[in-house]
């Protein structure tokens, strides 16, 4: 045999040799040590254990970078668990962090017609809602009698308070009017079949105690002139508008806080053009029902309140429907056929006023973000609909 493969078989077997605790050869076995492990030695063996694995898989087919790629991709999922259980948070400008009313509790406004199921579902998980004194219910459905719906059997299952207002008539102005059975300070109205999440209700509540004199918003919108066309145009995004020339400002009706002095301007204000717009939104031969809100926003401003406050940041679900809510017009999913009810109910509310411009504040509305992804939104959102189907199954 060669020298050069004498030392290649003597390469050979070394590798196959050991070494146990007391430094001896035991020529490819180990024997068992006489002592107990140290934890040292645990730790080096668990180590030695991790490091074969590691090297199997890389044999396998697996790198290192995949595995550390998982790794961090465990560690990234286990934070946003905890991050989805935290609050939605908010941040004021520091001259807005100190409120200027001391207001604890407010009370959940609800016009609804002809969706009982869904007032259901959003009254329910309403009451998660811990500043939330009581609901008041504005039933427009005059067809249909409270007693046919599921509305008494469910109501004595709620914690909090429900008091149920039946109109006279389908009135969509009745939302504008302060309620005498409401004994909080402050009102905050939400379509029947809309999603906000408690945490950021709670946090418009701590907005409205520093603009206590001001309608706040959830979702703000614009109206600006278009000087292409001449004509005033409506948009869904106010950001779409800033480079315009002339810019107005509004809410929308879907969700707001408002105080007693706003909620009374309707009741207590001798303007005859309040029974105006009453009768323009009510006018039996042209549906325009949904443009109560732009209609409250300049009747709001004609009777000289301050420009109103909007949140941004929230996405828009509908309860038990994401992304559909709201006045249906012709279609929840023809856009452009809303925006244009939108921007006709502009023109003739002008007309009403008797305005070459739209008469509402000049200028977009100041906003407080809401800091939060979307995601977490989304995910809060199927996290309350699951919890309001299991308490209504056990009503």
């Amino acid at each position: 045999m060669s020298a050069s493969r004498r030392q290649n078989n003597a390469q050979h077997v070394s590798v196959a040799c050991f070494v146990d605790r007391e430094g001896e050869r035991t020529n490819g076995r180990v024997e068992k040590a006489p002592v107990d492990w140290s934890p040292e030695d645990k730790v080096r063996q668990d180590a030695n254990s991790f490091r074969r694995k590691l090297w199997l898989l890389r044999k396998r087919g697996i790198k290192g970078v995949e595995v550390r790629n998982l790794l961090v991709t465990l560690v990234v999922v286990v934070w946003m668990i905890n991050y989805m259980r935290s609050p939605l948070k908010f941040k004021l400008p520091r001259e807005e962090t100190f409120p200027k009313i001391d207001s604890e509790t407010y009370t959940v406004q609800i016009m609804t017609y002809r969706r009982p199921t869904t007032l259901i579902q959003t009254i329910t998980y309403l009451m998660q809602a811990p500043s939330m004194e009581k609901v008041i219910v504005i039933w427009n459905d005059v067809d249909t009698p409270v007693a046919d719906t599921d509305l008494p059997r469910v109501l004595q299952a709620w914690p909090k308070p429900v008091d149920i207002v039946v109109s006279r008539r389908n009135d969509v102005t009745a939302r504008w009017k302060w309620n005498q059975r409401c004994t909080t300070e402050a009102v905050f109205n939400i379509d029947d079949d809309a999603y906000i999440n408690v945490d950021a209700i709670e946090s418009a509540f701590k907005v409205w105690k520093h603009y206590p004199d001001r309608l706040v918003g959830l979702y703000n919108r614009a109206i600006f002139l278009d000087e292409a066309t001449n004509s005033w145009e409506y948009a869904l995004r106010p950001t779409k508008a800033k480079h315009a020339t002339k810019v107005f400002g509004m809410v929308i009706g879907k969700t707001w806080f408002a105080g007693k002095t706003i909620m009374k301007a309707a009741l207590e204000s001798g303007n005859p053009r309040y029974k105006q717009l009453q009768n323009f939104l009510h006018d039996p031969d042209h549906e325009r029902k949904g443009c109560d809100d732009i209609a409250w926003n300049m009747f709001l401003h004609s009777e000289g309140f301050p420009k109103p406050v909007s949140l941004t940041g929230l996405p828009v679900f509908g309860v038990g429907q994401p992304g559909v809510t709201g006045y249906n017009v012709s279609s929840d999913q023809d856009a452009k056929g809303w925006l244009q009810y939108r921007k006709r109910c502009v023109d003739e509310l002008m007309a009403i006023f008797g305005a070459t411009e739209p008469p509402l504040p000049e200028g977009l509305l100041h906003t407080v973000p809401l800091k939060f992804p979307s995601v977490k939104y989304w995910l809060r959102y199927h996290r309350d609909m699951r919890l309001v189907k299991q308490l209504l199954n056990t009503m």
